[in-house]
């Protein structure tokens, strides 16, 4: 009996084995495209290590059990996953990814397809922008988005860009995008410290999967009060793929000044100094010829050196998805004091712990250091105030002098000169090497989250996060030359924290109901508070410049301390819903309630709506056969009311603020409340089209959109005789509008080959309009007016006719058309009469009364044109950006024709001489006490110029080894490249570029650059 079983137990096992080998088989077969086979494609046994290569023939072979999957992927093709049956050949044509209405793009609080979007959003991939030697990563958008300008108007390294998306958003408030990484809404603009910071630049580049820029009220209603300037959406990346992947990428660059101001070398400089002073009958100012010194090559670096490495490993299981990095950026900026340094850390772990629950984490920790200086417009210690006043026949350096510099006390040395420069201004060399201005940026930023998942159909994620940011600044300014020689020497330490938590809970619901209708819907709770505090402290007064380290006790004689400290929260409810029906009719629409601290009780709820609709028209019965030529159309159009928080902390409150009186302390009345106060709202409206053509080898995108800024705060005037501080109290009454056209293209005219070539193109059209202000008053800071009809911030001045031939007196257009000329040697104006030039006898005059609106500073017309081709392992992009429609202020320009006893611009060789000798018929004659009569220091057409301009933006040349090359590196992938930024700029515009403007007014801006660089990407 015994021996019985033991052969009925020999036979199961014996069964068992041959079905166990049964089940473990060797799979073959080819992984092919459109176009043949493809070598090197990856074959994965998903949720395991095990996987190959395809070879040159696009062969591959595999063991594999059945019921495992495969998982066939290569760079630039959709992904394909097939079940192991019986069989033992899988053959897998791989399609394009660009086959963009199957994409994932990112929406608020959660991803769309994007054929389902009903909204105005783009899409700009990580990669695009990795690779580039920018300070920040959002200096590199410019011209990737249909209606967003971005604009880095210095070459100074941690200055953050401006931000516009679809024109401008606000009067008096803050106009930046809310900027959203990972779900976490994070701090931005200047976080302290005394050189310039950027909290964008804390970001990594390289870490970034994708950034959405969301434009239209139905993608950014979703977050209610903090939408009305648009929403920037950054997404990290995560390990994918089911493998282990190591990448390092780095890239050594060098940057130069894109330009160098036209300035007097000595000859000219002698003779139009003493032109200067014998116009006025006295004696020489200028001396000596040894030197001819160029002050701005004295202080702006040719080659400065920019250095990235990055090290990223990635990969995934089918219950762990990872990805960690580490990044070290160094620039040295083209000031020589000017430098960034970054350390970055990240680690993103997503875990399933259970079938329906997941645990994830991001976390970032960064470390920026800001070395910056003095770019004061308009300050003696400016860098290119100053550099470009220098006079040319005097040194930099003097080994006679106990610094080695050419100073004498508060100024720089005169040399052979028979004067002292104008101002006394110091050398610009000295303050550059001595005086330091730092901010070191600590930062942390992350989120953990659970997820929740009850059915397939209904998903709960909650998620906590903090972004944590502690700068330490540190000023020192010498006490022997410089900003500092006024206090005898300063010296300060600052420290800055801020802190903001937030918390999101998010309910999704995604069911398809009889195979037609999908529904989605999403319901949210979010709070958010932010602590932000500084400290500073220090003296005046150094007992020594051995002290310029730190803040040391009893090194100065005056001490100062001061800080500051501000809070806030917000509390959010929302709501969104979605409904398609067979993926051909959408409605979308969402509601927000936001409740924020800084507005009064009455008004501290506000309630944002959002609808949009779409219609798929390519999938009508009616479209029926010209699949071939339309792959995809749709119709959209949106309206929302969304928000502007951006409006300081309690603006809404009487406030007191702490005074002197004499020598003793006290408070007093800083701030008039206003209990009605709320935030500024934006209306938005947006009609797009969508359409693909040819296997979706041609798409079009064009949105019209209407935004309405309404209740803007404005300061309303109040009598002097009511005591209110600033004789002003704040009240929502202004209003913007911005209209616009967007147009985009995205052609592949040649894929699935050995050459592939993509072009990318879009072009906004803008129109920006003010239209209420306070009781219809025009508002005139500096020289921008704002005024109702007109585009904000127009510049405002006089119209300049040109030169009097006869006298070589300038000439201006009075506001009735009359023609008025300023006599030189008088300083009277005296009409001006073309047919009798020699005649000052008529007495008039040039008042304010005169000026009028000489240029709109918004572009009215931007966009770009993006080549991207690649020929087997050889990869080519470049970008072209245009900008125009806009007039610049060209301030600098009018600097550089003064009258002082400085350096001047080339242009002032035009000048007017005698009769005989007119000039340029638009410079005046000189004189050196009459700077201010002769380039009134005021905005006029004489200075007045056009802002388009054509640029290569971008340009870059890789080549990625084959095969061949990297097996025996046993590596995956190993490309080199090299890379252009800025080099080229088609313009008329006189300035040192036409994006160096602030508000429109162009003045003594440290040049931007152009950069050169090299590097490698490298995956294991």
């Amino acid at each position: 009996m015994r021996s019985k079983f033991k052969w009925i137990f020999t036979l199961l096992l014996a069964f068992s084995m041959q079905f166990s080998f049964a089940q473990e088989r060797t799979i073959s077969g080819v992984v092919s495209d459109a176009t043949g086979p493809i070598p090197g494609a990856n074959v994965l046994v998903r949720g395991t290590k095990v996987g190959v290569q395809t070879d040159l023939s696009g062969k591959y072979t595999i063991k594999v059990s059945i019921g495992q999957t495969l998982v066939f992927s290569f760079i630039g093709m959709k992904e394909s996953v097939v079940e192991v049956t019986g069989t033992s050949t899988v053959n897998v044509k791989l399609q394009d990814a660009n086959n963009t209405l199957e994409e994932v793009v990112v929406v608020g609080y959660g991803t769309q397809k994007k054929k389902d979007v009903t909204g105005a959003i783009t899409s700009i991939k990580g990669s695009a922008i990795a690779n580039l030697a920018t300070p920040s990563f959002e200096s590199q958008l410019a011209g990737r988005a249909a209606g967003v300008q971005v604009t880095t108007n210095s070459g100074v390294l941690g200055q953050a860009p401006v931000i516009r998306i679809r024109g401008v958003g606000s009067i008096s408030s803050g106009t930046f995008p809310l900027v959203v990484v990972d779900g976490v809404p994070i701090f931005t603009g200047d976080v302290g410290g005394y050189a310039n910071t950027n909290a964008l630049g804390d970001i990594n580049p390289a870490d970034i999967e994708s950034t959405e820029v969301l434009k239209d009220g139905s993608a950014t209603a979703i977050y209610g009060s903090r939408a009305a300037n648009g929403v920037i959406l950054i997404t990290t990346k995560k390990g994918k793929g089911g493998r282990f992947t190591a990448n390092y990428n780095t890239y050594i660059g060098v940057l130069q000044p894109v330009k160098f101001l036209d300035l007097l070398k000595t000859p000219d400089f002698i003779t139009i100094s003493n032109e200067k002073r014998s116009n006025r009958g006295v004696s020489a100012w200028a001396n000596g010829t040894a030197f001819n010194t160029d002050w701005q090559k004295a202080v702006l670096r040719s080659n400065a050196l920019q250095v990235d490495h990055n090290l990223s490993l990635s990969g995934s299981t089918d219950k762990t998805s990872y990805y960690f990095s580490m990044g070290y950026n160094n620039q040295e900026g083209v000031a020589l004091s000017n430098e960034q340094t970054r350390y970055n850390l990240r680690g993103n772990v997503d875990q399933k712990i259970r079938p329906w629950l997941t645990i994830g984490t991001n976390i970032a920790v960064s470390r920026t250091t800001n070395t910056g200086l003095n770019v004061g417009t308009n300050s003696l210690s400016g860098l290119m105030f100053n550099a470009a006043r220098q006079l040319p026949n005097t040194p930099v350096f003097d080994v006679t002098n106990p610094t080695g510099y050419n100073i004498s006390g508060p100024s720089v040395g005169q040399g052979e000169n028979l004067s002292i420069i104008a101002n006394n201004i110091p050398n610009i060399r000295y303050v550059l090497d001595n005086n330091v201005l730092r901010s070191k940026i600590d930062r942390t930023l992350a989120s953990l989250y659970a997820n929740i998942k009850f059915s397939n159909s209904l998903n709960f994620k909650t998620q906590a996060s903090v972004d944590a940011i502690g700068t330490e600044g540190f000023t020192y300014l010498n006490p022997i030359n410089g900003d500092g020689v006024g206090v005898a020497g300063l010296i300060r330490n600052d420290f800055s924290n801020l802190t903001r938590w937030n918390v999101q809970n998010v309910l999704s619901y995604n069911k398809t109901f009889g195979e037609s209708h999908n529904v989605s819907a999403t319901g949210i709770y979010e709070a958010q508070q932010q602590r932000v505090s500084n400290f500073f402290a220090g003296g005046n007064g150094l007992s020594s410049t051995f002290f310029n380290q730190n803040v040391i006790s009893g090194s100065y004689t005056t001490p100062i301390s001061g800080g500051s400290l501000s809070e806030n929260g917000i509390i959010s409810y929302a709501a969104r819903l979605n409904y398609n029906y067979k993926e051909k009719y959408f409605v979308q629409g969402s509601i927000r309630t936001d409740g924020i601290s800084s507005l009064p009780t009455a008004n501290k709820w506000g309630t944002f709506p959002g609808v949009s609709a779409g219609w798929t028209v390519s999938k009508e019965n009616f479209m029926a056969g010209l699949e071939n030529i339309v792959s995809d159309f749709k119709l959209r159009a949106s309206y929302a009311e969304v928000g502007n928080v951006n409006i300081g902390n309690y603006p809404y409150l009487g406030l007191y603020n702490n005074a002197k009186y004499a020598d003793y302390n006290g408070i007093a009345y800083s701030q008039a409340g206003n209990d009605q106060l709320r935030w500024e709202t934006s209306l938005k409206t947006d009609y797009g089209v969508d359409l693909s053509l040819f296997s979706n080898r041609l798409r079009l995108t064009y949105d019209y959109f209407i935004n309405n800024q309404n209740g803007l705060i404005l300061a309303v005037p109040q009598p002097i005789s009511l005591g209110v501080p600033g004789n002003s109290i704040s009240q929502n009454i202004g209003a913007l509008k911005n209209t616009g056209h967007e147009f985009s293209l995205d052609f592949d005219a040649f894929r699935g080959g050995k050459f592939n070539w993509n072009i990318n193109a879009n072009v906004s059209f803008v129109k920006s309009e003010v239209v209420t202000l306070v009781n219809g008053q025009d508002i005139l800071t500096g020289d921008n007016l704002l005024r109702e009809g007109e585009s904000p911030n127009a510049i405002f001045g006089f119209k300049y006719f040109g030169v009097n031939p006869a006298n070589g007196n300038p000439v201006y257009y009075k506001n009735d058309g009359s023609l008025v000329q300023g006599n030189i040697d008088t300083q009277a104006y005296r009409v001006f009469n073309p047919a009798n030039p020699a005649d000052i006898s008529v007495a008039s005059s040039l008042t304010a009364a005169d000026k009028s609106i000489i240029g709109n500073v918004l572009p009215t017309y931007f966009g770009s044109i993006i080549n991207t081709m690649k020929y087997k392992n050889l990869d080519f992009t470049f970008m072209f950006r245009f900008s125009g429609g806009n007039k610049i202020f060209n301030a600098t320009r009018r600097e550089g024709l003064g009258q002082n006893f400085n350096n001047n611009s080339t242009e002032i060789l035009g000048r007017w001489q005698s009769a005989a000798n007119p000039g340029d018929g638009w410079t005046p004659r000189l004189r050196d006490d009459r700077e201010t009569f002769i380039n009134i220091n005021q905005a006029s057409t004489r200075f007045i110029e056009n802002g388009d301009f054509v640029k290569l933006d971008n340009i870059t040349l890789g080549y990625s080894f084959g095969r061949k090359f990297t097996e025996k590196l046993n590596i995956d992938k190993f490309r080199f490249y090299v890379q252009g930024q800025n080099l080229l700029v088609i313009t008329k515009y006189k300035g040192l570029d036409p994006e160096m403007e602030i508000g429109g007014v162009d003045l003594n801006g440290t040049p931007r650059t152009t950069i050169f660089t090299m590097g490698l990407n490298v995956s294991f």
